[in-house]
């Protein structure tokens, strides 16, 4: 006979063995799952705080990794900042350094009493070229003498005209510059004869004529040309004789040694020298002089027009054609 006392492990209630053999059997399974779950558990747990210290470990190198990477870009490109702005600021030099040696050259031209037209002109070659560029139609050739070009005024193919320009490059001027270019024009049957130098007769200005013949600075140049081209054409237009042609061609020239015409050229070869200095300037301080200039290209246009319609009177006797002045067109600042 068994007189152990059996209780409930759970209540402490005293059962009999066979209930008490089936209680504590489940009770210690349920103990030993109990305890299985619980060391899953803090496996778990801690499986996941290594999980999380891994997590955060990994963080910190990511960004420390970031960090270098982006210290090295950020380097790359501050080099390569740094290089772009190298760069520029020795293109800024070099350009500053052109600019000054222009200006040099430039104010050195100008003391020396030459401007850009002047400066090692060459004055037959110069002046063929600016002819045969600016009168396409007509045909530019030297006369095989030294300094000499003629220009053949052509008109719808037919010949008008002509004019000889004798170059003189030198800053001493004299007397026989007039006398060598009558003779040339008379040996070549020219309408105008006209002496193309910058230097200066004592009493004269950049603009006069002697003999029939016309003294001119290269500055006007161009302008001249185009007013006794326009003269020979108009003539020819009208199919005056020769003789005709001869006496309005002198009348013409007494017409430009008027107060009038004199004023007109010397106000265009001034405007153009103007111009001139407004280029250094604006060279110097990159100043926008587009109005100043238009203004004075459009007073020598002016005057170069009133010129050409006196010449067109003299020639026709119709004071109508003043009504033909045209304006420059105002540019779009």
């Amino acid at each position: 006979m068994d007189d152990q006392v059996y209780k409930c492990p759970l209540c402490g209630s005293v059962l009999a063995r066979d209930h008490w053999v089936k209680i504590t059997g489940q009770w210690e399974a349920e103990q030993k799952h109990t305890e299985e779950t619980r060391k899953k558990l803090e496996k778990f747990k801690k499986e996941k705080l290594l999980l999380e210290k891994k997590h955060q470990s990994d963080l910190r190198r990511a960004a420390k990794a970031a960090e270098v990477i982006g210290i090295e870009k950020g380097v790359k490109k501050e080099k390569g900042e740094r290089e772009r702005m190298a760069k520029m600021i020795a293109k800024q030099a070099k350009d500053q350094a052109a600019a000054q040696k222009k200006i040099q050259e430039l104010e050195k031209q100008l003391k020396q009493g030459f401007t850009p037209q002047t400066a090692g002109f060459d004055y037959e070659k110069e002046v063929a070229r600016m002819l045969s560029e600016n009168f396409p139609d007509d045909e530019i050739k030297p006369t095989g003498k030294l300094g000499d070009n003629i220009q053949t005024v052509r008109h719808k193919g037919q010949e008008a005209g002509s004019i000889l320009y004798e170059c003189k490059k030198t800053s001493k001027y004299d007397n026989s510059f007039v006398l060598e270019a009558k003779r040339h024009q008379e040996t070549a049957g020219c309408n105008y004869a006209v002496v193309v130098t910058h230097a200066i007769k004592s009493g004269k200005s950049k603009f006069f004529i002697d003999g029939e013949v016309i003294v001119i600075d290269p500055l006007g140049l161009l302008d001249l040309a185009f007013l006794l081209r326009s003269a020979i054409v108009e003539m020819h237009l009208l199919k005056l004789t020769k003789e005709e042609i001869n006496e309005k061609s002198k009348e013409i020239l007494r017409y430009m040694q008027t107060g009038i015409f004199k004023n007109r050229m010397a106000l265009a070869m001034q405007k153009s020298e103007d111009a001139y200095y407004l280029l250094i300037e604006e060279m110097r301080g990159h100043k926008k002089l587009w109005q100043q200039r238009y203004e004075i290209y459009s007073t020598i246009h002016a005057n170069v027009q009133m010129v050409r319609l006196e010449i067109g009177k003299i020639i026709t006797g119709n004071p109508k054609l003043l009504e033909d002045l045209k304006q420059l067109p105002q540019p779009s600042i």
